[in-house]
C-alpha cells in the first residue's frame, strides 16, 4: 500500500475549537493493505480518487467507487477495502473540533456517503491544494491549508445538498451514543438490557454505568421514558384503546404500560386522556 501522511498534531498552535487539520493522507491499494476496523478522535473525510472498494463498519460493507466521499464521525469504528481488480486510490483528511449531525443521517449517526457526480473537479481541486501545499513546505503554507479545510467544508455543504450542522465532538462515549440513538428509533420494538449491550460490544453492566454517568439515566429507564411520551401524543392525539396505545408504544402489555405510566405522570392513562380532553372543552 502506498501512502503519503503528513500530520498536523505537533506544527498547530491554535488551541480553540475552530475546526482544524490534524492530519492529511494520499494512499493506493497494494498487496500490503491491512484491512483492521479501527476508529479516530477526529473526524475523516475519505474521498476516492480512483478505483473501487468498500466502506465497512461493524455492521454492513458499503461499496464505493471513484468521485465518492465519506463523512466518519470521530469514535466510528471503520475501515476500508479495495477491489483487487480496480484498484482504490483516496485522500484522507482527519478534522480535530469537528462532528457532523446530517439531515438524512445513517444508522446511529456515525458516517454518511456522497456520490459527486457533478462538481466532484472543485472538491478534488482542493484536496490537490492542501496536498501540495503540505509537500512543498512554503511560507505560510499551515494557514493556508487551514484556510483551504474552511473553504472545503462549505463546499461540501454546498455541492451535497446536504444542511449538515457541525459541532464540538461529545465527550459521551460513541457506544453510549450508538444506544441512545438505537433507542430514540426503535424504542416501539422489544428492546432488553442485553441487545443494548450486544449493539455497544460491551458487557451489560459496563454498559448501563457507562450509560449511566453519560447521561445521567439508566439505559433502561431512558427506553420506558420515551416510550411514555410517545403514548402521551397517541392519548391526546388518537382514539386508540390503552391496549392499543400499549403495543405501539413497545410496551409488553396493558398492566404494565399503566404501572409505567402512572409512576411516571402521577395518572393512569385514562385519567390523563380525560384530563386532556377536559383541557380542550371536549
Amino acid at each position: 500500500m502506498a501512502n503519503l501522511t503528513y500530520s498536523f498534531t505537533d506544527l498547530s498552535t491554535d488551541h480553540s475549537d475552530k475546526q482544524q487539520l490534524r492530519y492529511v493522507s494520499s494512499s493506493s491499494f497494494g498487496k500490503d493493505w491491512n484491512s483492521i476496523l479501527h476508529s479516530h478522535e477526529c473526524t475523516e473525510l475519505f474521498y476516492v480518487t480512483d478505483g473501487e472498494g468498500w466502506f465497512c463498519t461493524e455492521e454492513k460493507a458499503y461499496p464505493i467507487s471513484k468521485n465518492q466521499m465519506i463523512l466518519v464521525n470521530p469514535k466510528v469504528r471503520h475501515t476500508e477495502r479495495s477491489s483487487e481488480t480496480h484498484n482504490m486510490h483516496y485522500i484522507v483528511l482527519g478534522i480535530d473540533h469537528l462532528q457532523l449531525y446530517f439531515d438524512q443521517a445513517q444508522d446511529f449517526g456515525s458516517f454518511q456517503i456522497f456520490s459527486l457526480s457533478t462538481r466532484y473537479d472543485e472538491i478534488l481541486s482542493i484536496l490537490h491544494i492542501i496536498l501540495e501545499e503540505l509537500q512543498k513546505h512554503r511560507p505560510f503554507y499551515q494557514e493556508i491549508c487551514q484556510h483551504y479545510l474552511s473553504i472545503l467544508l462549505l463546499q461540501v455543504q454546498r455541492f451535497t445538498g446536504q444542511n449538515f450542522t457541525v459541532s464540538a465532538p461529545s465527550q459521551i462515549p460513541y457506544e453510549c451514543e450508538k444506544a441512545k440513538l438505537y433507542m430514540d428509533k426503535h424504542f416501539c420494538e422489544p428492546i432488553t438490557l442485553d441487545s443494548l449491550a450486544a449493539i455497544t460490544h460491551w458487557d451489560k453492566f459496563y454498559f448501563s454505568h457507562q450509560f449511566s454517568a453519560a447521561y445521567g439515566i439508566a439505559p433502561i429507564s431512558y427506553l420506558l421514558q420515551k416510550r411514555v411520551e410517545h403514548s402521551k401524543q397517541l392519548l391526546e392525539t388518537t382514539d386508540y384503546s390503552i391496549t392499543q396505545i400499549a403495543e405501539a408504544a413497545g410496551f409488553s402489555s396493558q398492566n404494565y404500560f399503566s404501572q409505567i405510566f402512572r409512576k411516571s405522570t402521577g395518572l393512569s392513562p385514562r385519567e390523563y386522556r380525560k384530563q386532556g380532553d377536559q383541557g380542550t372543552g371536549t
